[in-house]
C-alpha cells in the first residue's frame, strides 16, 4: 500500500534504557518456550501508537472485527502491566489446557518465542494476529522511565522473526498534549517539573518520523469518517475489512486503556464523532509556537500551526 508512506491515509537487542522494575520483572511467571518451530517467516501487524493519540477507540473497532485477535499496548519491557500469554488465553482463549502449566515449568522466556507461539494458535484457528504496541513507553517514558529510547521497542523486538506490516495512529499535538496530562500516572511527574512540554514534544516528533516510515492514520481523520479510514487502515495492514464494525466495537472491551466517559459518549449511543475542542490558553500557546519539534512534527504530519 504505498500511499500510506510519507503521509496519513485518511530481545530488545541493545536496549540502553533502564526501567522501573515493578512493570518490567517477574514475566508473571511465564519462563520460557523451549519449542517453537519457525520454518518460515510468518505475517505479524502492528500498530503504533501514543498515550492520548486516540488509538483505543480506532482498536476497538479493528478488534472487533471478524478473524482479528488484537492483543494490546505490548512492550518487551513491560510483562508485567501488559502480559501478552496473559492477553491470549484470558480474552481470547488460544491455549490449549495443559499449554500453560507446561510454560510455568519452563526457564528465561523469549518475548519473540511468547509472541511466535501466539501467532501460531491465531493461525491454526484461521485467524489474524495484531499487536498494539506500548509506544509510550518508546516516545514519553515518564513516569517509568526517564530517557526513552525513541525506537519502536517492540518492532525492534520482532523484527527479524517475523514479516512484519505496521502503520502508526497520530494525534493534533495540542489536543494530546492536553489529554495526556489529565492522566493520574502523570501528575507527579508534571507537578515536580520532571516532565513538561518540551519532552512531549522531542518525544511526538521522533514518533512523527516513526509515522513517516510505517504510514499513519490521524485520529481526526478517523472521528470525521470512520468507515473510511478504517477501510484504509485494513487494507494497509492486509486484514479482511468487516463493516459490521459499526454494530460490535461499541461493547468489545477486550483492550487496555479503555475508561468510558459518559459525558462524551453516552452508553446507549455508539456513534463516533468528535469531541469538542479545548481551549488553549495564550501561555500554553506560546510554548507550543516557541518550539520546533512542534513546527516540524506539525509539517510532517499535516497539522495546522495554532495562531498566534
Amino acid at each position: 500500500c504505498k500511499e500510506l508512506r510519507g503521509r496519513h491515509v485518511g530481545h530488545v537487542a541493545g536496549a540502553k534504557t533502564k526501567i522501573k522494575p515493578e512493570i518490567a520483572d517477574d514475566k508473571l511467571g511465564c519462563k520460557q518456550i523451549e519449542r517453537v518451530w519457525v520454518m518460515e517467516k510468518q505475517k505479524l501487524r502492528i500498530i503504533h501508537n501514543m498515550a492520548r493519540s486516540g488509538s483505543t477507540i480506532i482498536c476497538r473497532c479493528l478488534g472487533c472485527m471478524e478473524g482479528v485477535v488484537l492483543l494490546s499496548e505490548l512492550h518487551p519491557l513491560a510483562w508485567k502491566l501488559f502480559n501478552p500469554i496473559d492477553q491470549a488465553q484470558d480474552w481470547f482463549g488460544l491455549f490449549a489446557p495443559g499449554d500453560i502449566g507446561e510454560m510455568k515449568k519452563l526457564k528465561d522466556v523469549s518475548y519473540t518465542q511468547v509472541i511466535t507461539l501466539i501467532e501460531q494458535r491465531c493461525r491454526e484457528r484461521g485467524e489474524t494476529l495484531v499487536l498494539r504496541d506500548w509506544a509510550h513507553l518508546d516516545y514519553t517514558g515518564f513516569p517509568f522511565m526517564d530517557t526513552p529510547e525513541y525506537r519502536p521497542m517492540l518492532y525492534t523486538e520482532l523484527a527479524g522473526s517475523f514479516d512484519i506490516v505496521r502503520i502508526s495512529i497520530t494525534r493534533d499535538p495540542v489536543a494530546q498534549w492536553q489529554s495526556l496530562i489529565q492522566l493520574e500516572v502523570m501528575q507527579d511527574s508534571l507537578n515536580s517539573g520532571a516532565f513538561g512540554i518540551d519532552q512531549f514534544l522531542a518525544g511526538y516528533r521522533k514518533f512523527a518520523d516513526l509515522c513517516i516510515e510505517t504510514g499513519f492514520i490521524r485520529y481526526e481523520d478517523f472521528l470525521h469518517n470512520p468507515d473510511s479510514e478504517l477501510r484504509k487502515l485494513c487494507e494497509h495492514l492486509q486484514i479482511e475489512f468487516d463493516p459490521d464494525f459499526a454494530n460490535k466495537w461499541f461493547d468489545y472491551n477486550t483492550i487496555t486503556g479503555y475508561v468510558p466517559d459518559p459525558e462524551r459518549l453516552p452508553h446507549h449511543s455508539s456513534k463516533i464523532q468528535p469531541p469538542s475542542s479545548k481551549p488553549v490558553e495564550p501561555d500554553l500557546k506560546n510554548k507550543f509556537l516557541a518550539n520546533s519539534d512542534y513546527r516540524s512534527a506539525c509539517e510532517l504530519l499535516g497539522y495546522g500551526l495554532l495562531e498566534k
